[in-house]
């Protein structure tokens, strides 16, 4: 990865179209509202129809381009036809945000003080929460990418979470599907590397304030961390200056605007799915 040495103004996204799923509300439509800013068209996924037309609603009264899409990310053939759709309409995806996920709260409202049991989660929210939080934003991605491949040029973030979310007691599967999306989050970047296509991860570095951190959890909510937070890194990531910034996670809460660049770099960032710790495994070398 090279750094940059210096901080350029990072607001010209006219003539990018950005994919945000999960965009009716919270850290999806934080995003889109930053990406819209800087000039970006928008496709707007997200599977809460009426939440989603207002938000929608509310981006083109302030003048951006937005098509709004209720769609399963998961489900192949609507993915499919969102594709075809958009390569007959448009040049295509050059920005694709994978950020919609179901969260700890459906299994217990109050996970973070309940704490419930592993074994309390049904089997179907189990396997559900696999099917959108990992598989959905692998299938976008399987999508998408080729086409910013032939382009030169793309972005592919995924928004995941803190090392110690994935393990905490009481987050249920929530954790493990992220770690799961870290990892292939690594594939993604080691396949893309060197085609102009970038693909880093995103996580708040704490909870925030969105559906996911409900009432009974027992935080306020000015003491969370707010949606658009994440939506200067994202911006930045989304730039020219970004080039060649790719494979890394990238944590929202400690990226300081009051910084370098390089300085906001190394205090924000490491590598995707912690390749620092060193190789853990040994592969004999295949026989010619």
């Amino acid at each position: 990865m090279t750094v940059p040495s210096t901080h350029l103004p990072a607001e010209s996204l006219t003539g990018r179209t950005a994919l945000v799923t999960g965009a009716a509300q919270g850290i999806g439509l934080a995003i889109a509202q930053r990406l819209a800013t800087a000039g970006a068209n928008l496709i707007l996924v997200d599977v809460a129809q009426q939440e989603l037309q207002r938000a929608a609603t509310q981006l083109r009264s302030h003048g951006a381009s937005v098509l709004a899409q209720v769609m399963d990310i998961a489900d192949r053939a609507s993915a499919q036809a969102l594709h075809v759709e958009l390569a007959e309409a448009s040049s295509g995806v050059d920005i694709l945000i994978n950020n919609a996920a179901i969260g700890p709260e459906r299994n217990d409202p109050a996970y973070l003080v309940a704490k419930p049991k592993f074994w309390s989660t049904p089997d179907a929210l189990w396997l559900e929460m696999l099917r959108v939080n990992v598989f959905g934003a692998q299938l976008l991605s399987t999508l998408f990418a080729p086409d910013m491949v032939r382009r030169g040029w793309g972005r592919i973030i995924n928004v995941s979470t803190s090392l110690d979310t994935m393990y905490r007691q009481g987050i249920g599967p929530y954790g493990p599907c992220k770690a799961a999306l870290e990892a292939s989050s690594r594939i993604m970047f080691q396949d893309l590397d060197g085609t102009g296509v970038t693909v880093n991860v995103l996580l708040p570095g704490g909870p925030v304030n969105s559906r996911m951190v409900p009432a009974d959890c027992g935080i306020d909510p000015v003491d969370l961390i707010q949606p658009e937070e994440l939506a200067e890194p994202v911006l930045w990531l989304c730039s020219n200056e970004a080039n060649d910034v790719t494979g890394l996670r990238l944590v929202a809460r400690h990226w300081d605007l009051r910084l370098s660049t390089r300085e906001r770099l190394t205090a924000a960032t490491a590598p995707i799915a912690w390749p620092q710790l060193g190789a853990q495994s040994h592969i004999p070398a295949a026989k010619a």
